[in-house]
């Protein structure tokens, strides 16, 4: 909203027009969602769309003129320049000249006007932050809020930046001699206070041999995107004549991301372009953190990064969380395009149900799947084959074939590579007979046992004494009908959280249902430490 394109830092520089910036963005799709909820407040206390513009057009010029005339000698980082715009515009919009209650009533009910005092900053904005920022404190290399990295060299280092202005680049040639920066085994380098949309750090082939030698990593800080590149990575870069590591950013097209892949998908922030050249490319597996767009409405809980191929059509990579930062961790496959999305499947018959909201979350990390028209299913029970191909989905195990052994297991089965992948993991058996009975109900002890093996696999698994097991499972009314082979991973996996009770027992003969088998699941992938 109107704190979003202010709450950051803003230019005193000639040129420099904020109600031009608004009316920029005023049509633009991606500002959109802020400025309708600003609109909805602000046409409950005044019923012009015209006077909110105007009040926000005056209101600009008005933090625009009184910034003008502020000190700012004393500004040496971001977090100086927010906290003399917040003050500024507080100003203007409660003590200042123009009348702007209902401007400052509407914002104040606005989520973004909460997440802006949180220090929290809109993606969809952050080419127009980046642009006040370096308007206003120039080219004084101190840190950008956003990566958190160190900041471009100071003049007089040897190193060369060149900035391209029209086309929007900016091109860091960073100087072998910038190894002497590592520090705990790591170079940060960090181009994230730039304006420039397409960032490059261009890494000359002899300090990625020294970095390799040092066994020192390469963490580099494009803003938005943080990329660490392990010293045993850099090798393949450095013998490919050295690497031009580039980042862009662009605006997601929700209409297209709809159309390719279907209802449900909800952009969180700018799509970021990450390359090597036409050299070796970027390393698959690389530490990368993505930012999302932090804002009211957006549930946290549902938000995966994405590659986006050159189709429209999006490949899931999962991401975890960083400290509650709007940042998600993710392992990068190499050069590609990458977003943060919110999933929300919906299935008409989990309205109501006790698992709505654990399905949910399974679904948004691409584990819970429907079973057509709209449908979950949560009561019905699940087979041993689909259980096996949910394990082997939330473990990521790899699939390298379709033999499993099993004489009721044809290779062209559609389970047939979770079957083979999980039999090779040790985390499925069959029978006596040879056969895997992939049709017949996963009873709760046999969920048990996979799910115990599982959190074994993942070094997880609670130690649970021989002695202990009795003790565990003696609390249950039906502790005695859990079978001999299943009572060490049944007591281990209710001591780890994972399987909970059954009105007041554990009906280890009981057929599990999709909402249990998806619930226990979703325990295990939210384990301390789980990988």
């Amino acid at each position: 909203m109107l704190l979003s394109l202010v709450g950051g830092p803003v230019a005193l520089a000639a040129g420099l027009d904020l109600p031009g910036l608004y009316d920029q963005l005023k049509n633009d799709p991606t500002y959109q969602p802020y400025r309708q909820e600003l609109l909805d407040e602000y046409l409950k206390l005044n019923s012009n769309e015209q006077a909110m513009d105007n009040d926000l057009r005056s209101f600009l010029a008005d933090v625009q003129a009184r910034l003008s005339q502020a000190d700012t000698s004393g500004l040496k980082d971001e977090a100086g320049v927010n906290a003399l715009v917040m003050k500024t515009a507080a100003e203007v919009l409660l003590t200042g000249t123009g009348n702007y209650s209902t401007l400052a009533n509407a914002l104040a009910a606005t989520s973004d006007f909460q997440s802006i005092l949180k220090g929290n900053f809109p993606p969809a904005l952050e080419t127009i932050r980046e642009q006040i920022v370096a308007a206003l404190l120039g080219s004084t290399g101190q840190v950008a809020a956003s990566g958190g990295g160190t900041a471009a060299p100071s003049a007089g280092t040897g190193e060369e930046i060149q900035r391209d202005t029209a086309a929007g680049v900016v091109t860091w040639r960073v100087n072998p001699e910038a190894a002497a920066g590592i520090k705990d085994n790591k170079l940060v380098l960090s181009l994230a206070g730039e304006t420039a949309p397409t960032r490059t750090f261009s890494l000359p082939p002899a300090l990625l041999q020294d970095l390799g030698q040092k066994k020192a990593d390469l963490e580099l800080d494009y803003g938005p995107v943080v990329l660490t590149l392990p010293a045993a990575s850099l090798a393949a870069l450095s013998s490919s004549g050295g690497a031009d590591l580039t980042f862009r950013q662009e605006s997601l097209d929700p209409a297209r991301v709809k159309d390719v892949n279907g209802p449900g998908y909800n952009g969180a922030g700018m799509v970021y372009i990450l390359t090597a050249g036409d050299k070796a490319g970027l390393p698959a597996g690389v530490p990368a953190r993505i930012k999302y767009e932090d804002r009211q409405g957006l549930d946290r809980d549902l938000l995966g990064v994405y590659q986006v191929k050159s189709d429209g059509s999006l490949v899931y990579l999962g991401g975890h969380g960083v400290d509650g930062s709007p940042y998600l961790e993710f392992s990068l496959p190499g050069d590609g395009s990458y977003a943060v999305l919110e999933y929300r499947a919906d299935f008409a018959d989990l309205a109501g149900h006790w698992a709505a909201r654990d399905v949910q979350v399974m679904a948004a990390r691409h584990i819970a799947a429907g079973v057509g028209e709209g449908r979950f299913e949560p009561d019905r029970a699940i087979t041993r084959a689909e259980f096996t191909s949910l394990l082997q989905r939330v473990l990521g195990l790899p699939v390298k074939g379709t033999v499993t052994g099993f004489s009721d297991v044809p290779a062209d089965a559609w389970y047939a590579p979770s079957v083979a992948a999980a039999v090779r993991a040790g985390l499925v058996h069959g029978y006596e007979d040879s056969t895997f009975k992939p049709d017949n109900p996963v009873t709760r002890a046999e969920m048990a046992a996979m799910l115990g093996n599982a959190l074994a696999l993942q070094g997880l698994a609670a130690k649970v004494e021989p002695g202990q097991v009795e003790a565990v499972l003696q609390p249950y009314r039906d502790q005695a009908a859990v079978p001999s082979w299943a009572r060490p991973a049944m007591a281990a996996a209710v001591t780890a959280g994972i399987v909970g009770g059954r009105e007041g027992g554990l009906a280890p003969l009981e057929r599990a249902t999709r909402a249990e088998a998806i619930v226990m699941l979703e325990r295990l992938m939210d384990k301390p430490g789980w990988r």
